[in-house]
């Protein structure tokens, strides 16, 4: 009988569970789940995770090992017994939050230090011993309404997977993203169209291997117009400021 592919999740969002970036992760498992994967989720929030301190330990003292003792010990052997590995964070500041960083910088033990060159070329570290992850998702919102502000994100996440050796079989970007709760009510047939072409994207990854461009576009698919969220944003923080310290925004 084969074993059912398990799929591990990395939630950044200092919100976790209540966060925005959440309402497009779990639908997301909810339909690996239904296809018959075993999905488990992370929040790094939770965890000790301390900053990398560059000292090379892990590839010349303790091979494939940190100095440190904190929690990474333990993410780092879930991570390579995942078959896929998903990494949902707000944007911030157009990259990924600050412990997801923190997270990956930690991945170092997983590489050896001897530098060798890929197919076309470029240099790269080989990785330490067999592992069983062989994918990435890359789950994401933000706040603005263009799917451009997610590129250097993305193109962070693509050169992690090029050295990782490892492919994206999809990316979950979610533009209007503080938008998702008030638009639960307000709209909740295109919210859950959103929704539905998340847990889709799920139900993808476990059947076919990777999420189609279609579904990634229905996951991205506007609620407003341009000038509608432009309004509708500012609103919201003027009366968000007003709320908060009584004076108009």
């Amino acid at each position: 009988m084969t074993a059912a592919m398990k799929i591990l999740a990395f939630n950044s969002s200092p919100r976790k569970e209540k966060g925005n970036t959440e309402r497009i992760l779990r639908p997301f498992l909810d339909g690996a789940c239904q296809a018959g994967a075993e999905v488990e989720v992370v929040y790094l929030y939770d965890k000790k995770i301390l900053p990398c301190l560059g000292c090379f330990h892990c590839w010349l003292r303790t091979p494939g090992k940190c100095c440190q003792k904190d929690d990474m010990e333990a993410l780092l052997k879930a991570l390579t017994e995942a078959d896929v590995a998903v990494y949902a964070t707000p944007l911030y500041v157009f990259g990924m939050s600050a412990v997801m960083k923190l997270f990956l910088d930690r991945i170092v033990p997983l590489a050896e230090p001897f530098v060798e060159l890929t197919p076309d070329g470029r240099s790269t570290h080989p990785m330490r011993g067999e592992k069983k992850n062989k994918g990435m998702v890359v789950v994401s919102n933000c706040g603005f309404h263009e799917l451009s502000n997610f590129d250097e994100l993305m193109a962070h996440f693509r050169a992690i997977a090029y050295h990782s050796r490892v492919e994206i079989l999809g990316s979950l970007l979610r533009p209007e993203g503080e938008f998702l709760a008030v638009a639960e009510k307000l709209m909740p047939e295109k919210v859950g169209k959103v929704y539905e072409a998340a847990r889709e994207a799920g139900r993808q990854v476990v059947t076919v291997g990777r999420v189609s461009p279609e579904t990634e576009r229905a996951v991205s698919a506007h609620l407003l117009s341009r000038e509608k969220f432009l309004e509708s944003a500012n609103a919201y923080f003027r009366s968000r400021i007003e709320a908060a310290t009584g004076n108009p925004g």
